[in-house]
């Protein structure tokens, strides 16, 4: 069966289509194809975070109109009655004939208000960018200047001699005489990076990249002000290859092409952002002048096309740690073809630009006081120090804050549960989208356990009790329910205001979560214990990202992911990430003391430490007391 319009053709007999319902997408894709890179094809993100194993039963589809083998992964993901109504997982696919799919989750991120909140007021404007506007002399008969040096002897501030790349040379003598010798020049330093028609030097714009492992946020900035014109965000795409980092290492080593495909796809996702904001703002993208981009060391890699393999390798050494510059049109970049791209720089293998970032942004190299910065997501990163010392160190959180390896599990958007509270008489709980909650995101997951914990249904080694010895009321004793082997808690139950099915929340999600907040907090203690720093010692803890801006902090002490400090001094700081990359963008001083940031930051390893396992151990218990 074709599921194409008598005017539609196939390019070859060896392409497949496949039609993504209810949406009606189509993506026309070579037989053998594996079905989460079709839905990429056809602009449709489906979660998948165990980088196409089968195994975190994420990427669940419905086969429609025809019947497929299930794969033995499938066979033990899949329920029975899963798989009678025709649900299979996508990663498992690889399509060799037309078919029509029905998409069950698909994720979608739009711009929250984290991704825009910055705790920055003012931006120092020091950029290397200069724009200047002449109206030359004409040159006659008795003034036979050359036209480049016309231009040069206008620029008083230059060191050396003005260089022009050859398309612009080319094309020089014609564009001054068109435009009557009034002109813009765009230089860097010596360089000239644009010649325009007329006068255009008050408009100078740059774009400021976070590029997540979950998602990628860009922000259009004008370069001459520091006002940011518009925020967008997408998924980053390269998540159908795995939630974490590491396993799109091993995909980019594995697969042939595969280095090769994400630096493709994170390209064709940062353009799209890049259309989004000149859209938004009536932009063409010729005036982007500039991107900085914060990322860790490896998506730093990947975006750049440097084969990470070795940071997944002990020593764990990535190819740069410096900043890295290239020219747009060398990456594909929708912008001014010779704009420059920058990355912030990476302290090492596992802490990258993105927490050069952090820093940049929140000043951590200056303060006076012991500072704690953690920003938590699949991997957690944590800062610790003042301007006398700082240290850090990268912890292996695991997907858990991204929803990942959570049963009911799913990232920050629309139908995810992401506050929840248990009071005497029932539960109350917030859903993106004010829609019914169809899982629960990072945030929503901490408030659940540490509810479950103050309302003793979990007990302190993480354990969901017999409802026999629940001493709480009856009402939330029917909750806990036994489901053969353990029990699970229903979250939230069809008797809920604004729910039409029950949620359940299992023993495993609560050992996902010890393991994930334990690596946290262990990296926290070791960082402590290196500077010999006690809790009371600590100024202020700032938390940053998209999951630390509505991270409950009193939840977050009491299941002891943040040490025991005074929750006053426990402060959220947004996308510390983008405004360092901000910082980054238009400020010269900021770029050197990024790279000076690389140099005093001392970064600690947490496998060579011999504590390590037994103080993670130590932290897997709830025992966080006085909240």
């Amino acid at each position: 069966m074709s599921y194409l319009s008598s005017e539609e053709e196939k390019l070859s007999e060896n392409e497949i289509i496949v039609v993504f319902q209810p949406s009606g997408k189509i993506a026309k894709v070579l037989a053998g194809t594996n079905l989460l890179e079709a839905a990429r094809k056809a602009k449709i993100n489906i979660p998948a975070f165990c980088g196409n194993r089968g195994k975190c039963g994420k990427c669940k589809i419905k086969i429609l109109q025809k019947e497929l083998p299930f794969t033995n992964q499938e066979m033990l993901t899949l329920s029975p009655e899963e798989r009678s109504i025709g649900i299979h997982l996508a990663c498992q696919i690889n399509v060799t004939e037309d078919l029509m799919v029905e998409i069950i989750d698909e994720e979608k991120i739009t711009t929250t208000s984290f991704l825009t909140y910055d705790i920055a007021e003012v931006y120092e404007i020091d950029g290397h960018l200069k724009k200047h506007h002449f109206k030359l002399n004409k040159p006659d008969i008795n003034n036979m200047i050359d036209d480049s040096f016309n231009i040069e002897k206008h620029i008083p501030e230059l060191q050396t001699d003005l260089f022009i790349p050859l398309p612009l040379l080319q094309s020089l003598s014609t564009s001054l005489r068109k435009n009557d010798f009034d002109i813009t020049i765009t230089t860097e330093n010596n360089h000239v990076i644009n010649i325009e028609a007329g006068d255009t030097s008050q408009r100078l714009l740059g774009i400021a990249i976070d590029l997540g492992t979950t998602t990628i946020v860009g922000s259009l900035v004008e370069m001459l002000t520091g006002k940011i014109m518009a925020v967008k965000a997408i998924t980053n795409p390269q998540a159908t290859y795995g939630a974490d980092v590491i396993s799109r290492v091993n995909y980019s080593n594995s697969e042939p092409g595969g280095l090769v495909k994400l630096q493709a796809i994170v390209i064709e996702a940062i353009n799209e952002i890049i259309e989004m904001l000149c859209e938004s703002t009536d932009t063409k993208f010729r005036e982007i002048y500039e991107m900085s981009l914060a990322g860790n060391t490896i998506m730093n890699h990947l975006f750049l096309g440097v084969n990470p393999q070795f940071i997944a390798e002990a020593p764990y050494i990535p190819a740069f740690r410096k900043s890295q510059k290239f020219m747009a049109e060398e990456l594909g970049l929708a912008m001014l073809p010779r704009g420059p791209v920058s990355t912030l720089p990476n302290i090492s293998g596992y802490v990258g630009g993105d927490i050069t970032g952090f820093i940049l942004a929140c000043d951590l190299h200056k303060k006076d006081k012991f500072t704690l910065g953690i920003d938590v997501g699949t991997n957690g990163e944590i800062v610790f120090g003042s301007k006398e010392k700082l240290i850090c160190c990268s912890t292996a959180a695991g997907p858990a804050f991204e929803g990942g390896q959570i049963s009911c599990g799913m990232r920050a958007m629309e139908g995810a549960l992401d506050k929840y509270f248990i009071d005497e008489e029932q539960v109350f709980f917030h859903v993106i989208g004010d829609v019914e909650p169809k899982g629960i995101c990072g945030t929503g997951l901490i408030d659940i356990v540490a509810e479950m914990v103050r309302f003793g249904i979990v007990d302190e080694t993480g354990k969901i009790i017999d409802p026999g010895t629940f001493a709480g009321p009856d009402w939330l004793r029917k909750r806990i329910v036994h489901n053969g082997t353990n029990y699970d808690f229903a979250i939230v139950s069809e008797e809920d205001l604004g729910a039409k099915q029950s949620l359940f929340f299992k023993q495993q999600d609560i050992r996902e979560l010890q393991l994930a907040k334990s690596a946290v907090a262990a990296g926290i203690t070791i960082l402590m214990k290196e500077l010999n720093v006690e809790i009371d010692a600590i100024d202020e803890v700032l938390i940053a990202g998209a999951f630390g801006s509505y991270l409950n902090k009193y939840n977050a002490l009491r299941i002891g992911l943040i040490p025991n400090i005074a929750p006053e001094k426990i402060k959220f700081v947004g996308n510390a990430a983008s405004m360092g990359a901000k910082k980054f963008l238009l400020s010269k001083n900021a770029r050197r003391e990024a790279e000076e940031i690389i140099n005093s930051t001392k970064y600690i390893e947490l496998s060579m430490r011999m504590d390590f396992q037994e103080i993670f151990t130590e932290k897997m218990f709830f025992e966080q007391a006085g909240l």
